[in-house]
């Protein structure tokens, strides 16, 4: 298993003379509640559409890079996860795992803060996460619970209309597996 060194310590800088509250990077944070955070985003994303989540979402991909301290395409998928899975804790958006299901790639998110019934905003910080650390654009698709399945943001729609009917994850993999020399050659 591949060496996964995320280091913590000063991920957060405190200044309580300038009452700031930045990251290892400079990014300034303001701290919320889990419950005025997802009406923020949950607002924002009605107003102005999930893009600025995604916006948010390629922001934490880039907080994971540079954790990570090297190229992210480069290094292992563990490696990747791990620093993904401690920077999205750090955040306070729980905790992520992924898991093969065939050719598909399912993360699942536990524990983290309900912002929209649906699971879009998540699913939006997911894939504009995993856009950076993929380096190509990616989608996720909320299905069953706290999963999402990782794909082409040329098929989200379709996907997310299965989910959204009632398929389970595992009919949805199928379904993109019957699919998949076509979707191959479309690309």
């Amino acid at each position: 298993m591949a060496d996964v060194r995320f280091d913590p310590s000063g991920f957060y800088e405190f200044n309580l003379a300038q009452g700031a509250v930045r990251t290892r990077e400079g990014t300034r944070l303001v701290v919320l509640t889990e419950a005025l955070a997802g009406r923020l985003l949950a607002a924002a994303a009605k107003a102005e559409g999930n893009t600025i989540i995604r916006k948010f979402g390629k922001a934490l991909g880039k907080q994971i890079v540079a954790s990570a301290g090297d190229d992210a395409s480069e290094l292992p998928p563990e490696v990747v996860l791990g620093h993904a899975t401690a920077v999205l804790a750090l955040f306070g958006w729980g905790r992520l795992s992924m898991e093969r299901w065939g050719a598909a790639l399912v993360l699942e998110l536990s524990g983290g803060p309900d912002v929209d019934a649906d699971r879009l905003v998540v699913a939006a910080l997911l894939g504009g996460l995993l856009t950076v650390l993929a380096g190509r654009e990616t989608a996720c698709v909320p299905v069953e619970s706290s999963h999402f399945i990782v794909l082409d943001p040329t098929v989200a729609e379709t996907v997310w209309s299965w989910s959204h009917g009632g398929q389970t994850r595992g009919q949805i993999v199928s379904r993109l597996e019957a699919r998949l020399p076509t979707l191959v050659e479309e690309a």
